[in-house]
C-alpha cells in the first residue's frame, strides 16, 4: 500500500497532464521536480528510517542514543586527522550546517521549480487564452479516426479563433492612436489587446526559469557553504587530473562533535567525540547530480529562449505558416502588388490571400505562439490541419478590423464590425456552425 502511494505521488510530480509549454520548460517544471523528488525520498528514508549519525562513545557507552541525537541536532565539524583537536583557547572550526536540513532544502527547490509553471498557467488563463485547455484538446484528439479528428480540429480552430477575437481592439479613438504610436516607437506593445500579451508573458516565464536555475546554484551557497557554486568545476578538474572525486571537506564522513554535560553541583563537563555521518555518502552524490543538472537546465533554458526569440521574428512566423499551407496545397500570395485570382467552382473568382496579412493581423504573435505550442505537443499533421482550418476561417469571415491590404480582399471593403458576413448574406444558417469550411 505504501509503495503504491509513493508511486502514485511520483506520477503526479511536475503536473504531467499539463503540456502547454515546450521541452525546455518541462526540464524545469517536470523533470527537475521528479529528480528532486527522488533525491528527497532517498535522503529522507536514510534520515528517518536508518541511522544518519553514529558517534564513538568509549567512556559513555550507556548514553549512545543521547550523544547521537545531541551531535545530530547541534551539528558537528570537520577536522582532518593530520590536525590536532583545538583546545579551549582556540577557535573551533566551522560546523557543518546542512545535513539535518537536506530534505527541507530539496522541498524548497521543488517549490521554486514549480512556481514559474504555476505563474504561466494562471497568467495565460487570466488573459483569456487558456493554453492548458487548448493543448488538452490536442492531446485528447483521436488521431486515427478521420471524422473524429476533423471534428476535433474544427472545434480546436474555432476555440483558437474565438480566443484571438477577444484579444483585438474594438474601441478606437485618441487613446488607441496614442497606444499605437507609442508601440511603434518602442517596436512593441504589451496590452492585452495588442496581440503580444501572451508572447511577452511566455518570455517572462522563460526568464523566470533561467533565473530560477541560476539563482538556485547561488542559493545553495547559503546552505552548503561558500564555494558550492564552483563545486562542479572542481569535480571536473579532479576527474581530469585522475584525483579522488570525493569532496571530503564539504561532505565529510567522519566529523568531530563538541558538547557539554551538566552534572550535580553545576559541574559542566565538555566532551569531544568522533562521529560517523553515513548520510553524507548520499548527500555528496545527490548534490553533485543536482549541480550538473542545474547547469544543464540553465544552458538548455537559455537555448530555448533564444529559439523563441527567433520564432518571434517576421520571417520565422511567415515561414512557419507557409510550410503548412504548401504541404496542404493551399494557394497564397506573398506579393502586395500583384492581385492574383484563381477560378473556383462555386464563385466566379476567389482571392489568393496574402500570408503576411494572416500572420501579422489575424494570428499576430499570440496566435503564432499558440500554434507553435500545439505543434510542439502533437505532430505536423495535426498542427497543419489546425493552421489550414484557421486560414479557411480567416478567408470566409474577414470581418474583424485590421489593416489588411486591398490586394488580399478581392475588392471587399473591411469596415470593422459593420461588415456583413458572407455566410449570413447567403443564408447559410448559424454563423458559428459555418466558421470553418470542410478541410
Amino acid at each position: 500500500m505504501a509503495l503504491y502511494l509513493v508511486t502514485d505521488a511520483f506520477k503526479k510530480l511536475g503536473s504531467p497532464g499539463v503540456k502547454n509549454d515546450d521541452f525546455y520548460d518541462r526540464l524545469s517544471r517536470k523533470y527537475s521536480i521528479i529528480l528532486l523528488g527522488v533525491s528527497f525520498l532517498i535522503i529522507s528514508s536514510s534520515q528517518f528510517i536508518g541511522s544518519p549519525i553514529n558517534c564513538y562513545t568509549q567512556n559513555m557507552a550507556s548514553h549512545v542514543t543521547y550523544i547521537n541525537w545531541v551531535c545530530w541536532i547541534s551539528s558537528s565539524y570537520y577536522l582532518p586527522f593530520d590536525k590536532p583537536l583545538p583546545n579551549r583557547f582556540e577557535k573551533t572550526p566551522e560546523k557543518i550546517p546542512y545535513y539535518q536540513w537536506v530534505p527541507f532544502i530539496l522541498l524548497c527547490m521543488m517549490f521554486l521549480f514549480y512556481v514559474p509553471g504555476f505563474i504561466w498557467r494562471n497568467l495565460n488563463k487570466a488573459c483569456g487564452i487558456n493554453t492548458k485547455v487548448i493543448t488538452k484538446m490536442v492531446t485528447d484528439m483521436d488521431q486515427l479516426d478521420g471524422e473524429k479528428r476533423e471534428a476535433a480540429v474544427r472545434a480546436l480552430a474555432k476555440h483558437v479563433d474565438k480566443a484571438l477575437a477577444y484579444h483585438r481592439e474594438y474601441e478606437y479613438g485618441f487613446m488607441y492612436n496614442v497606444r499605437q504610436r507609442v508601440g511603434s516607437i518602442i517596436c512593441c506593445s504589451m496590452g492585452r489587446h495588442s496581440g503580444n500579451y501572451l508572447a511577452f508573458t511566455y518570455v517572462f516565464v522563460k526568464l523566470l526559469y533561467i533565473c530560477n536555475a541560476i539563482g538556485q546554484l547561488f542559493l545553495l551557497n547559503v546552505f552548503m557553504g561558500r564555494g558550492f557554486t564552483l563545486i562542479g568545476f572542481e569535480t571536473i578538474h579532479r576527474w581530469w587530473n585522475n584525483q579522488d572525486l570525493e569532496v571530503v571537506e564539504r561532505f565529510p564522513r567522519i566529523t568531530m562533535c563538541k558538547f557539554i554535560i551538566r552534572t550535580l553541583g553545576d559541574n559542566i563537563q565538555p566532551y569531544d567525540v568522533q562521529c560517523l555521518l553515513p548520510i553524507n555518502i548520499y548527500n555528496e552524490k545527490v548534490f553533485m547530480i543536482i549541480w550538473f543538472w542545474l547547469a544543464f537546465v540553465t544552458i538548455a533554458s537559455v537555448y530555448g529562449l533564444v529559439k523563441w526569440f527567433y520564432y518571434f521574428t517576421s520571417n520565422a512566423r511567415i515561414n512557419f505558416v507557409q510550410r503548412f499551407l504548401e504541404a496542404n496545397e493551399i494557394r497564397y500570395s506573398k506579393s502586395s502588388k500583384a492581385r492574383l485570382m484563381i477560378k473556383n467552382q462555386d464563385d466566379d473568382h476567389a482571392p489568393v490571400k496574402r500570408v503576411d496579412d494572416f500572420v501579422d493581423h489575424y494570428c499576430r504573435q499570440d496566435g503564432l505562439l499558440l500554434l507553435r505550442i500545439i505543434k510542439k505537443n502533437t505532430n505536423n499533421v495535426i498542427a497543419g490541419e489546425v493552421v489550414c482550418a484557421l486560414w479557411n476561417n480567416w478567408k470566409v469571415l474577414p470581418q474583424i478590423r485590421f489593416n489588411t491590404s486591398l490586394e488580399s480582399d478581392n475588392g471587399g471593403q473591411i469596415l470593422g464590425l459593420g461588415v456583413k458576413s458572407p455566410l449570413k448574406q447567403n443564408n447559410l444558417g448559424e454563423v458559428n456552425e459555418k466558421l470553418l469550411p470542410p478541410m
